[in-house]
């Protein structure tokens, strides 16, 4: 036999023996070589599911929640009443009585340094109100807020909160445009 035969015997041989190692790694060995793979823990409990409409109304009423708080102190911070980015997230009673509590800190040639930050606690949906409302019961932290006068930075005599931690209630509304608004925010009773 010549060279070239015999090359091509191997070659022919090489991708048999490469076919079968590929054929054989692809099955699976039924021999247990010492641990068992690990898999994620299972309920022995079906997982309740959650009907798709009442998890859409309370995404979008907490995307609204956290609109209204980043919104709050954005305008807060920059002491403007009229920004128009509060009414993407607030709408009346609650608009016009943030827009007033921020005139007031405008007027007094203040503004707010820092931020409140919410720690949502507890949400509820009621699809069937009229309209549909989303109660979220957070916890309020004023800890890093504060007020400062603009002119030479120091702070507000008498402007920081009592509790620097309070409860409150949210309504968040579904409007007829189908945007979602909180409306009004209550001090709750819980402790935070």
């Amino acid at each position: 036999m010549n060279v070239h035969g015999r090359r091509q015997r191997l070659i022919a041989t090489a991708g048999v023996l490469a076919l079968a190692l590929a054929l054989n790694a692809a099955c699976t060995n039924k021999k247990s070589t010492g641990t068992p793979p690990t898999a994620a823990p299972t309920s022995a409990l079906p997982t309740p599911s959650v009907d798709p409409s009442v998890a859409d109304a309370d995404q979008q009423a907490r995307a609204a929640y956290a609109g209204y708080i980043q919104t709050w102190a954005l305008a807060s911070q920059a002491a403007d009443p009229d920004s128009p980015d509060l009414a993407r997230y607030i709408a009346d009673p609650l608009l016009s009585l943030t827009r007033s509590n921020i005139r007031r800190i405008k007027e007094m040639g203040a503004m707010q340094v820092g931020a409140q930050k919410a720690t949502v606690r507890s949400v509820q949906v009621e699809l069937n109100a009229t309209p549909p409302t989303v109660t979220i019961n957070s916890c309020l932290d004023y800890t890093d807020r504060k007020l400062v006068y603009k002119s030479n930075q120091s702070e507000v005599p008498n402007s920081g909160p009592k509790t620097p931690k309070v409860s409150a209630v949210s309504k968040v509304v579904r409007y007829a445009s189908g945007q979602w608004l909180v409306n009004e925010v209550k001090q709750g009773s819980d402790p935070c």
